[in-house]
């Protein structure tokens, strides 16, 4: 049970600090900003307070905005399933570029018009369609993304799993759950060595991460020009999807891809079929304890850390270090940690997905940095990109 504590050094806290975790048993010093939050904290709790605030003009706004961001809090969850019926009855991808009458979706749909109504009003409260007249409806800003966005549909549908994960999200927590669905799903975060990945498991992990690498490798190629290197390496390249896009922006680049066995002949073939076979070379092996090429002046690894503890990633880049040529410029993608909102939102976000997968977790910059300088990597970097909601990037040369 929660103790009240007394202000250390006799000293005034300016408010009841409970301490009942403190390993000492003793509260920590309050610095200024603690004491001003927890007032602040006393007169956003009374009712008393809240109506008062809400009824005088000058902060009426706040109060509205606050009470707002709350309710998005408490109802998103519905909003989310909103969102996920429409990608999953194509509803988006029937709107783009044309205009349709509730009927018209509803037999699409395989709805009964008044549901298929409800589902249309509900999305339109999301910003998702439009409804210019009665029954007739078009798509909004963020519809139009997501019809045009296969890669994004594709994450929407496989939140699937993660909603099965988070049915009893307390247990989740607690370590209780023995296999999640995201754990299987994702098999080389299992126990097992990476190398026993069969083609058969990362088939579906391999097609999604294909899918939802579209607007990924935008945000990078906006944020950082390869055309100064001569070559470039993908360790955990998967398919390919990345290094198709880098070769087709830059055709004197030489291309080359490292993953397990089981990826690298996909890789092959989508090569194969973007023209760019010629000019690149594909790898097999663990990333964490295999050699790799050492040619390329240029590294990347894009959405792989994040996905292994620390542990684990210390192992990957120490491996890395030990094989790259000296001068390699190392480049590492992925959704970081940071306090813009962008930033914040993903992190958040990717914070629970990683907790249902078993492996991993959003890290900051710096961490990363600290990571890299760990494995023996110098001149660590930290780079803004288009988009920090997607990726930020830090480089390191080796």
């Amino acid at each position: 049970m929660a103790t009240q504590a007394e202000p250390t050094n006799g000293a005034d806290t300016g408010a009841n600090w409970r301490a009942d975790g403190e390993s000492n048993g003793k509260a920590p010093h309050l610095t200024f900003s603690m004491r001003w939050r927890l007032w602040r904290n006393r007169q956003i709790a009374s009712p008393r307070f809240r109506s008062l605030i809400a009824r005088l003009p000058l902060t009426r706004w706040i109060a509205q905005r606050k009470a707002n961001q709350l309710f998005r809090l408490t109802a998103g969850f519905v909003y989310s399933q909103v969102l996920h019926a429409c990608v999953k009855l194509d509803v988006f991808q029937r709107l783009e570029d044309q205009i349709l009458s509730t009927d018209q979706l509803a037999t699409f749909c395989q709805l009964s018009t008044p549901r298929m109504r409800l589902l249309l009003e509900n999305a339109a409260c999301l910003g998702l369609v439009l409804q210019p007249t009665r029954d007739i409806w078009m798509l909004d800003d963020a519809g139009a993304v997501i019809a045009s966005d296969a890669g994004l549909r594709a994450m929407i549908r496989h939140h699937d799993a993660l909603y099965r994960d988070l049915v009893d999200p307390v247990a989740l927590w607690r370590s209780e759950m023995p296999e999640t669905e995201l754990r299987r799903y994702w098999a080389y975060v299992r126990g097992d060595a990476p190398s026993a990945v069969t083609a058969e498991q990362a088939a579906p992990y391999s097609l999604l991460m294909r899918e939802s690498q579209a607007m990924f490798a935008d945000c990078i190629l906006a944020s950082y020009d390869f055309g100064r290197h001569a070559s470039l390496l993908d360790v955990g390249g998967g398919d390919g999807a990345f290094l198709s896009a880098v070769g087709r922006k830059h055709p004197n680049l030489q291309l080359a891809l490292f993953d397990l066995p089981a990826v690298t002949e996909r890789a092959s073939k989508h090569l194969t079929e973007a023209g760019l076979m010629a000019r690149s070379s594909v790898y097999a092996g663990d990333f964490s304890t295999d050699a790799l090429p050492g040619s390329a002046d240029c590294v990347t690894l894009l959405r792989i850390l994040c996905d292994h503890d620390d542990d684990r990633v210390i192992t990957i880049l120490t491996n890395l270090h030990g094989h790259l040529a000296p001068n390699t410029r190392l480049l590492v993608a992925e959704a970081m940690a940071d306090p813009s909102e962008g930033a914040r939102l993903a992190s958040g976000y990717f914070g629970v997905y990683f907790l249902a997968m078993g492996s991993g977790r959003c890290r900051s910059a710096d961490e990363i940095m600290s990571l890299l300088r760990t494995a023996g990597f110098r001149e660590t970097e930290a780079l803004a990109t288009t988009n920090p909601l997607i990726a930020t990037l830090v480089t390191a040369i080796r």
